[in-house]
This record gives C-alpha cells, sequence and structure tokens, in this order.
C-alpha cells in the first residue's frame, strides 16, 4: 500500500477527530457526576437546610394530616404563604428528579419525609385551588415527586427484605 503525502494527512486528521472524539465523550461523562452532585446541594438548600424550610416544617405539624382544603383556606395569609412557597421549591426538586438532575433516592434520603409530610397536608387545599382556578398543573410536580417517592420506599422495602433473606441464607427467598 502506497501513502502519498495527502493520504498521510488524512490518515492523521481522522486520528485526532476519533481522539478528541473520545476525549470529549470522557469529559462528559465524568461532568455528569458533579452535575448531580451540584444538583443533590441545589436540593440540599433548597428544601432540607433552608431557616425557612425548618420554621415551615414546624409549622406545617400544626395542620393535621388529610386536611381539607377549607382548613388551609382558613389560616392567616402568612401561613397560606408559606404553604404556597414551600409547595414551589418541591416543584422545582420534582422537576429535577423528572429530568434526571437528582436522583429520586437523593431527594428521599434528604427530604422524602418533608415532602410526604407537606403533601399529606396540602393535597386537598391543591385539588380545590386546581378546580377554582382551572390551572390543573397547579403543584403537579409536587404531586408527582411525592407519587415517586412513595414508590420508591415501596420498593426499596422489598429489595432491603430479599437482601436481607439472601444475607441470612445465602439464597435468594421471598421476605416473611
Amino acid at each position: 500500500m502506497h501513502l502519498d503525502f495527502a493520504n498521510l494527512l488524512n490518515l492523521v486528521s481522522t486520528i485526532t477527530l476519533i481522539g478528541a472524539l473520545v476525549f470529549t465523550g470522557l469529559q462528559v461523562r465524568a461532568a455528569n457526576p458533579a452535575r448531580r452532585e451540584q444538583a443533590a446541594v441545589t436540593v440540599i438548600e433548597t428544601a432540607a437546610l433552608s431557616e425557612n424550610s425548618a420554621r415551615f416544617l414546624e409549622l406545617l405539624s400544626e395542620i393535621p394530616e388529610g386536611a381539607s382544603a377549607a382548613v388551609i383556606e382558613n389560616l392567616d395569609a402568612e401561613t397560606r404563604r408559606q404553604i404556597f412557597l414551600f409547595g414551589l421549591r418541591v416543584e422545582v426538586i420534582g422537576y429535577m428528579v423528572f429530568h434526571g438532575l437528582v436522583d429520586v433516592q437523593t431527594v428521599n434520603d434528604l427530604a422524602g419525609g418533608a415532602i410526604l409530610s407537606f403533601w399529606s397536608r396540602a393535597k386537598s387545599w391543591s385539588e380545590e385551588r386546581r378546580k377554582r382556578t382551572g390551572h390543573d398543573e397547579f403543584l403537579e410536580w409536587c404531586e408527582w415527586l411525592t407519587t415517586q417517592i412513595a414508590r420508591y420506599r415501596r420498593y426499596s422495602c422489598i429489595c432491603s427484605g430479599l437482601r436481607a433473606s439472601r444475607s441470612r441464607t445465602g439464597i435468594m427467598r421471598r421476605p416473611l
């Protein structure tokens, strides 16, 4: 095979291009964990560690689970505003989970209990507000995220039981 100068340059150019693509792929792969970590920090700052969230969760404990929309509507304006703002924070987190910026396990570990507690109290209010305003999307990411956390917890519980069964006996069997 005879390589002239033009063919040699084409070969070198092709090898350089392939090398650049491989390098780019490796860089993208390395950036994804960093992006996930950054998203997890955002979740922590938004929902779990903010001073306002801590005060709100204390206030939330005074509202009964399964509260009717009327219970929340009868609260003072500032408390309703806090409920609304917390719901918006959870909306952002739900959106982040949906788009793969942070996984549901991280959200569950950091704020799952608070999110489930919030929704158990705000669900009726949210549904009533949707009907009243015609905005069916009101707190829809919050509702979706609550479903995902509950599903994750059920799945984790089943998997934990299976792992425990396997570790005790050395074989896979159904949990009791």
